[in-house]
């Protein structure tokens, strides 16, 4: 299963029951260094990929935060 939660309110985005190198995804075809930072074990067959929701990445932006 593969959890997106949002990095910086910790909401859950969206679940995937599936596999988190099933090709639709792409998250396979990311570089080692970018899983590592986009991507947690979470428990056995769960991973949670760490991204920005709709409703911080505005926030962020604005406020010059992008990087944190």
């Amino acid at each position: 299963m593969v959890v997106y939660r949002c990095r910086h309110c910790q909401r859950v985005v969206g679940e995937y029951g599936g596999s988190w190198d099933d090709p639709l995804l792409g998250l396979s075809k990311l570089t080692a260094h970018e899983q590592q930072e986009l991507m947690d074990d979470t428990g056995p067959d769960q991973v949670q990929v760490n991204i920005l929701c709709e409703t911080c990445l505005p926030i962020l932006y604005t406020e010059r935060l992008w990087d944190n």
